[in-house]
Protein backbone atom coordinates (compact mmCIF):
# COMPACT_ATOMS: atom_id res chain seq x y z
CA UNK A 1 0.00 0.00 0.00
CA UNK A 2 2.98 2.78 0.36
CA UNK A 3 3.90 2.23 -3.45
CA UNK A 4 1.13 4.36 -4.82
CA UNK A 5 1.77 6.84 -1.89
CA UNK A 6 5.19 7.41 -2.10
CA UNK A 7 4.30 7.48 -6.37
CA UNK A 8 2.13 10.29 -6.01
CA UNK A 9 4.23 11.78 -3.73
CA UNK A 10 6.80 12.25 -6.20
CA UNK A 11 4.58 12.89 -9.11
CA UNK A 12 2.95 15.81 -7.04
CA UNK A 13 6.59 17.07 -6.18
CA UNK A 14 7.70 16.78 -9.39
CA UNK A 15 4.59 16.94 -12.28
CA UNK A 16 7.05 18.38 -14.59
CA UNK A 17 10.14 15.85 -14.53
CA UNK A 18 9.36 12.81 -17.07
CA UNK A 19 10.55 9.48 -14.85
CA UNK A 20 12.79 7.75 -17.31
CA UNK A 21 11.35 4.53 -17.47
CA UNK A 22 12.21 1.91 -20.65
CA UNK A 23 8.63 1.34 -22.35
CA UNK A 24 8.12 -1.89 -20.26
CA UNK A 25 4.84 -2.72 -22.30
CA UNK A 26 6.57 -3.34 -25.12
CA UNK A 27 9.51 -5.74 -23.80
CA UNK A 28 8.96 -7.99 -21.56
CA UNK A 29 12.30 -8.82 -20.35
CA UNK A 30 12.37 -4.98 -18.57
CA UNK A 31 8.89 -5.69 -17.21
CA UNK A 32 10.88 -9.43 -16.46
CA UNK A 33 13.82 -7.30 -14.50
CA UNK A 34 12.10 -4.40 -12.89
CA UNK A 35 9.05 -7.05 -10.67
CA UNK A 36 10.90 -9.94 -10.44
CA UNK A 37 14.94 -9.94 -10.75
CA UNK A 38 15.84 -6.76 -9.26
CA UNK A 39 13.78 -7.66 -6.07
CA UNK A 40 14.93 -10.77 -5.59
CA UNK A 41 18.95 -9.68 -5.93
CA UNK A 42 18.24 -6.54 -4.22
CA UNK A 43 16.90 -8.53 -1.18
CA UNK A 44 19.48 -11.28 -1.44
CA UNK A 45 22.00 -8.83 -1.26
CA UNK A 46 20.61 -6.22 0.84
CA UNK A 47 18.34 -8.22 3.69
CA UNK A 48 20.17 -11.79 3.20
CA UNK A 49 23.28 -10.91 3.42
CA UNK A 50 24.29 -7.02 4.76
CA UNK A 51 21.10 -7.04 6.86
CA UNK A 52 22.61 -10.66 8.38
CA UNK A 53 25.83 -9.57 9.25
CA UNK A 54 25.20 -6.11 10.09
CA UNK A 55 22.86 -8.20 12.62
CA UNK A 56 24.95 -10.05 14.03
CA UNK A 57 27.59 -7.15 15.39
CA UNK A 58 25.02 -4.99 16.49
CA UNK A 59 22.75 -7.92 18.29
CA UNK A 60 23.05 -6.08 21.69
CA UNK A 61 21.93 -2.93 20.64
CA UNK A 62 17.85 -1.60 21.36
CA UNK A 63 14.69 -2.19 19.16
CA UNK A 64 12.99 0.98 18.77
CA UNK A 65 9.40 0.71 17.47
CA UNK A 66 10.32 -2.81 16.01
CA UNK A 67 13.11 -1.39 13.56
CA UNK A 68 16.73 -2.81 14.74
CA UNK A 69 19.75 -0.65 14.19
CA UNK A 70 20.72 -3.86 11.77
CA UNK A 71 17.59 -2.56 9.53
CA UNK A 72 18.49 1.19 9.43
CA UNK A 73 21.41 0.75 8.39
CA UNK A 74 20.61 -1.53 5.77
CA UNK A 75 18.09 0.33 4.58
CA UNK A 76 20.45 3.62 4.07
CA UNK A 77 22.90 1.71 2.57
CA UNK A 78 19.82 0.58 -0.07
CA UNK A 79 19.02 4.26 -0.20
CA UNK A 80 22.85 5.07 -0.88
CA UNK A 81 22.58 1.92 -3.89
CA UNK A 82 19.29 3.75 -5.58
CA UNK A 83 21.21 7.15 -5.93
CA UNK A 84 23.57 5.67 -8.57
CA UNK A 85 19.89 5.52 -11.13
CA UNK A 86 17.07 7.63 -9.90
CA UNK A 87 16.70 10.93 -9.14
CA UNK A 88 17.34 11.94 -5.33
CA UNK A 89 14.06 12.31 -4.04
CA UNK A 90 13.13 8.68 -5.71
CA UNK A 91 15.95 7.14 -4.18
CA UNK A 92 15.19 8.87 -0.66
CA UNK A 93 11.60 7.79 -0.87
CA UNK A 94 12.59 4.12 -1.12
CA UNK A 95 14.10 4.41 2.44
CA UNK A 96 10.69 3.41 4.44
CA UNK A 97 9.86 0.80 1.90
CA UNK A 98 13.10 -0.98 3.27
CA UNK A 99 12.87 -0.31 6.56
CA UNK A 100 9.29 -2.43 6.17
CA UNK A 101 11.22 -4.91 3.62
CA UNK A 102 13.71 -5.76 6.92
CA UNK A 103 10.81 -6.08 9.35
CA UNK A 104 9.58 -8.76 7.63
CA UNK A 105 13.22 -10.32 7.19
CA UNK A 106 13.03 -10.16 10.57
CA UNK A 107 9.66 -10.84 11.75
CA UNK A 108 9.65 -14.14 9.67
CA UNK A 109 13.42 -14.69 9.98
CA UNK A 110 13.01 -15.51 6.20
CA UNK A 111 14.02 -13.78 3.21
CA UNK A 112 11.08 -14.79 1.27
CA UNK A 113 8.19 -12.60 2.27
CA UNK A 114 10.79 -9.44 1.65
CA UNK A 115 11.00 -10.72 -1.45
CA UNK A 116 7.45 -10.97 -2.30
CA UNK A 117 6.73 -7.38 -0.54
CA UNK A 118 9.58 -5.99 -2.87
CA UNK A 119 8.30 -7.62 -5.82
CA UNK A 120 4.62 -6.48 -4.93
CA UNK A 121 5.70 -2.92 -4.28
CA UNK A 122 8.23 -2.50 -7.68
CA UNK A 123 4.65 -3.66 -9.69
CA UNK A 124 2.69 -1.26 -7.55
CA UNK A 125 5.06 1.52 -8.47
CA UNK A 126 5.26 0.61 -11.92
CA UNK A 127 1.82 0.03 -12.70
CA UNK A 128 0.99 3.88 -10.89
CA UNK A 129 3.45 5.70 -12.94
CA UNK A 130 2.55 3.81 -15.93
Amino acid sequence: MAAPLFVLLYITLFQDQTIDLPNIFSDTKSLFFLIVFYPVIEELAFRGMIQEVIARKTKDYPVYFYISLANVLTSVLFVLMHFVHHTPLWALLVFIPSLVFGYFKEQYKHILPSIILHMFYNACSLFLIL
